[in-house]
């Protein structure tokens, strides 16, 4: 009998170069769903918007600046964060709303969306307004806080309630597209719930702070009166709330001091109020850089040539 002697070829049945080799298995659905997820943007669902020319453009300037240059501009930046007016603050803009260059308005097209502005009331009064400049077929405006929490004081469009704490009760006129709503704040600093010695014996509340509403200037009433009196600010906010697939709602906010409707303080009987605008920061003054020295003018020293005189020859003509 021979000795087996191995020759490298695998032993069974050659293997037939015209079949399809098995598919090697790929990756779950959740995972696919899970990397199609990440490749679309958080605010609308849809895929990240292309890279435009001017974009480009940016980075390519960006690339080319030095480290000085750099510096030079995030600092402008930073300054002129520093001194923007009162405005939407586009760093409280939830998923699925937009705000606007001019922060100024903003859009929603998804459920419930709020939007704060970037300065808030500790102090005194003060008086904005709000235009309902769309609502759609599904959409819904609630002015000021959507009134979820002690913090929040709202007055709904729908049967013109007003909301606190997440609980409504009827407030004043239902407002719809095209209204105007003015809003009123009093903070009041002077007397707080820690000045007075004994509550109980105090009928209503222990501070003057209230909130109130106007529709196309006609003032609506005090809807809240004695405001959580703590080392917070009010800020206002506009919330909308729109079902999917409709056109979106969109409220414009006008923080003054030109206003569609001015308070009328004395008719409606209420501390004269300042417009937000009040609010901006004040801008330093322009740098004056100094003129740099002239520079001294030099005296040119002149001299005389000297004349030599030849025989014969005249020393002028």
């Amino acid at each position: 009998m021979a000795p087996y002697v191995p020759t490298g070829r695998k032993r069974g049945r050659p293997r037939d170069p015209n079949k399809r080799r098995p598919a090697r298995p790929g990756p779950p659905p959740e995972a696919l769903r899970v990397r199609t997820a990440r490749g679309r943007d958080d605010a609308g669902g849809t895929k990240r918007a292309k890279e435009t020319l001017a974009d480009r453009v940016e980075k390519a300037v960006a690339i080319s600046m030095t480290e000085e240059e750099r510096a030079a501009v995030e600092k402008e930046r930073r300054e002129a964060a520093m001194y923007w007016p009162v405005c939407l603050n586009p760093k409280t803009k939830p998923k699925g709303a937009e705000v606007s260059d001019d922060r100024m308005s903003f859009t929603s097209s998804k459920g419930y969306r709020t939007c704060a502005a970037s300065h808030g009331v500790k102090s005194g009064a003060f008086y904005f307004e709000v235009t309902i400049a769309r609502l759609g077929e599904s959409g819904h405006a609630r002015n000021a806080p959507v009134g979820f929490d002690k913090y929040g004081y709202g007055y709904k469009d729908i049967r013109g309630e007003k909301t606190h704490e997440a609980v409504t009760a009827p407030y004043g006129e239902p407002f719809f597209e095209g209204d105007v709503i003015g809003c009123y704040v009093y903070v009041d600093k002077v007397t707080k719930r820690d000045d007075v010695k004994d509550e109980k014996d105090v009928d209503g509340p222990t501070n003057s702070s209230f909130v109130a509403f106007s529709r196309n200037g006609v003032f609506q009433g005090k809807a809240y009166e004695g405001l959580n009196d703590d080392d917070g600010a009010y800020f206002p906010c506009g919330s909308l709330f729109t079902d999917p697939g409709v056109e979106p709602a969109r409220l414009v906010f006008n923080f003054g001091p030109n206003f569609a409707h001015p308070p009328n303080a004395e008719t409606w009987g209420v501390p004269e109020p300042r417009p937000m605008s009040d609010l901006d920061p004040p801008r330093p003054p322009p740098e004056i850089k100094p003129e740099p020295p002239r520079a001294e003018e030099v005296a040119v020293k002149t001299e005389e040539a000297p004349v030599f005189e030849l025989p014969g020859v005249p020393t002028s003509l």
